[in-house]
């Protein structure tokens, strides 16, 4: 019987012996996680709560440079080149807002080069007959009548691109206007008041009506006229705002 009894005693020793060392050792576990929890944390200041802690967690991300080994293009810096001031308060995407924000041409007024009535308008691409040639054909400007040796005046600012003289059209000066727009006057006399690559004024006089326009000989005296926009024929009644003398049209 005192044998059972002293077995049993050791046996209860050594469960309780296991049991205490269990228990440290769980703790031990505990106290590292907990110091490994803590030394991811990073303490940030609030005036209103007194310190906030805030999890860090590492960057895994497979694309990261330091962690793949894998080369990143970076995007270009939109502020190369600019000096501190202006790189302060240059915005997010300069370069993207400035080929988005580019200015339109304004359509500043255009005046009469010539006073008097249309004879022949614009055909909008529609046949008409030639009165000269006899033929049907298109009449990409409008013809103005006025005596021969009327003063022909610029319709806006703008410069002197080309003068040439056309077998059919006669003396024709084009004038690529700084609203835009690129104006042919033809059927000038061959002396003339600009020369090619000259600025001029709106108003300022360019020449004299004449009868160099051989495809149109047999109507009466004019000026044939026309505009281009966007290297397209378009009507230049339509962008006529003022007469010659910059009196606005009715």
């Amino acid at each position: 019987m005192r044998k059972d009894r002293n077995k049993k005693s050791l046996n209860t020793k050594a469960f309780t012996a296991a049991a205490v060392l269990g228990v440290a050792a769980v703790a031990a576990a505990s106290f590292a996680a907990y110091n490994r929890a803590m030394d991811s944390l990073t303490p940030t200041s609030d005036s209103s709560s007194g310190s906030t802690w805030v999890f860090s967690a590492p960057d895994s991300s497979p694309a990261n440079v330091e962690q793949s080994g894998v080369e990143r293009e970076d995007a270009p810096d939109v502020t190369d080149g600019l000096s501190a001031a202006e790189e302060a308060e240059a915005p997010f995407g300069t370069v993207e807002a400035e080929e988005v924000n580019k200015p339109v041409q304004s359509e500043s007024r255009n005046i009469m080069p010539v006073q008097g009535e249309v004879s022949h308008p614009f055909s909008n691409g529609e046949l008409v007959k030639s009165e000269t040639l006899g033929v049907w054909k298109t009449h990409d400007g409008c013809d103005i009548l006025c005596p021969l040796g009327t003063d022909v005046k610029s319709m806006s600012s703008g410069t002197v691109s080309e003068i040439r003289e056309d077998p059919l059209w006669g003396i024709c000066v084009v004038v690529e206007q700084d609203n835009g727009l690129t104006v042919e006057y033809c059927g000038l006399a061959k002396e003339l008041s600009v020369k090619t690559g000259q600025e001029i004024k709106e108003g300022e006089i360019i020449g004299k009506t004449s009868d160099t326009c051989q495809i149109e000989i047999v109507q009466e005296p004019h000026l044939h006229l026309g505009v281009k926009k966007g290297g397209k024929w378009i009507d230049p009644m339509s962008v006529i705002t003022g007469g010659a003398e910059g009196v606005p049209t009715e």
